[in-house]
């Protein structure tokens, strides 16, 4: 299944070739905010000079004219003002018209011979017309009083200006809406390539880190950025698999090698101390000890090594898992009770895991050996298959001295020399073949938290996938 759209998205705005789209589509928006501004101002500053020094040329024609000659002078000009776009206007002192196409002085207040602009809304006749039209719009004006106290306003239509606005706008929004829809076609048609190699990389990634080190990432015949990085990754790992590869098969080496002579020195030991005195004996049988010891941790490492070896998934089927903590139960119970520990084995019926069977077998039995060692007579030690949602879920909790949080990390660790006791040694490596088993089948084991002994439970993830 392919995933979910905002999460293609959510990583498409991770990537910077992305990211750099999108801003480069940012600057190309302020650009042509800035382009379009300059435009408008440029041009409203060019209009607004012109218009002005009409209206100055025009208030200017009517200087010398006395009260009589400014009315004749103004309907002279509305009758033959073609393009309708001049506004004269003769008032009286209070306000009332006496001639012109304005029927209202909006500059009654203002006598300053200084130009000013307003916005007007009001009914407006042209020409010898008696027919008024309802016109609305901004303009700009001058007021001179005359000598009579009327006033002579004199101005011109300023609309156009605000068409010219409005025009700017729009092609501003058009602009930067085509500017922003390219950028995010683009943005996201660029990520699709990067997005699917990402994914890949990410999934082989995801598999090296589970223990396939013979993968590699996968490169393109473009050797772009992200084949140059693979190229590079891909030659550390080269090196790092072969660094393991020697050390591995060094441990694994020196386990098989001195296993056979370790034996054979076991025997003699054993016919020694049949024939020495009592004093011998004891000396005998501490060295005894510490051989097995040995040749446990021996046993340990290859039994590790075998499990890595194994082909993975190869013997992976669904399993009931009642059947094998039976096996538990009738493996474990004479132990149990010869220690006087109670051993209690739960499994929720009628479900199935996909696992290896033997293996998780194994995993489970190194913990409820290590569980029954460490746990004190009287005791109790519980084993407890469940479901919790959709997650199968494997628990072993003990109530013997439990394992100090320091510890819990190292004793997982393939080799783990932090106690050299024979009985510490086994338990570490036990729980390294426990490691290697749940590595193997992608589940996670967790020291819970507990006021006593030790709560290990195992996340069955993988399985519940695969399920």
């Amino acid at each position: 299944m392919g995933a979910p759209i905002n999460e293609i998205l959510f990583a498409g705005l991770r990537i910077s070739t992305v990211r750099s789209t999108l801003l480069l589509s940012l600057l190309f928006i302020f650009g042509n905010v800035a382009l379009l501004g300059l435009v408008y101002w440029q041009t409203s500053s060019y209009l607004v000079h012109r218009i002005d020094d009409s209206i100055e040329t025009m208030a200017g024609s009517f200087k010398d004219s006395d009260p009589a000659q400014a009315k004749a002078q103004v309907s002279y000009a509305v009758t033959y003002d073609l393009r309708k776009s001049n506004l004269y206007g003769l008032f009286a002192p209070d306000g009332q018209e006496l001639s012109g196409n304005m029927k209202t002085n909006p500059l009654a207040a203002i006598t300053d011979e200084k130009i000013h602009q307003f916005s007007y809304g009001e009914s407006r006749s042209f020409g010898s017309t008696t027919e008024a039209q309802e016109t609305s719009g901004l303009a700009r004006a001058i007021a001179r009083r005359l000598s009579n106290g009327d006033i002579l306003v004199v101005g011109r239509d300023f609309t156009q200006m605000m068409e010219i606005k409005n025009i700017i706008m729009r092609a501003l929004i058009i602009s930067d809406v085509v500017i922003v829809a390219i950028g995010l076609i683009s943005a996201f048609a660029l990520t699709i390539r990067p997005l699917r190699k990402i994914n890949s990389i990410r999934e082989v990634s995801r598999r090296i880190v589970q223990g396939e080190l013979s993968l590699r990432l996968p490169i393109c015949a473009r050797q772009d950025e992200l084949d140059m990085l693979a190229t590079i990754i891909n030659l550390m790992l080269d090196e790092i698999e072969r660094l393991l590869i020697e050390v591995k098969g060094v441990t694994d080496a020196l386990a098989h090698d001195l296993r056979t002579p370790l034996t054979h020195l076991r025997l003699q030991l054993s016919h020694m101390r049949e024939q020495a005195d009592a004093s011998m004996q004891s000396s005998l049988d501490g060295a005894l000890h510490e051989l097995d010891g040995l040749l446990r941790r021996f046993r340990g490492l290859l039994r590790i090594s075998e499990i890595e070896r194994r082909q993975r998934r190869s013997g992976f089927v669904m399993i009931d898992p009642s059947d094998m903590f039976n096996q538990v139960t009738d493996l474990f119970d004479p132990l149990a009770e010869d220690k006087s520990i109670t051993l209690d084995v739960r499994c929720e019926p009628n479900r199935q895991i996909f696992a290896d069977g033997d293996l998780l077998f194994e995993a489970i039995c190194n913990l409820v050996d290590n569980a029954i060692k460490f746990t004190p007579a009287g005791g109790s030690v519980t084993v407890k298959f469940s479901q919790i949602g959709a997650l199968p879920r494997i628990e072993v909790i003990d109530t013997g001295c439990g394992v100090a949080a320091e510890e819990r990390a190292a004793i997982m660790k393939r080799q783990n020399s932090h106690n050299h006791e024979p009985d510490q040694v086994n338990r570490g490596l036990g729980h390294s073949i426990i490691a290697a088993i749940l590595n193997l089948h992608g589940f996670a084991m967790n020291f819970e938290a507990t006021k006593m002994g030790t709560h290990i439970s195992i996340s069955c993830m993988a399985a519940a996938t695969e399920s």
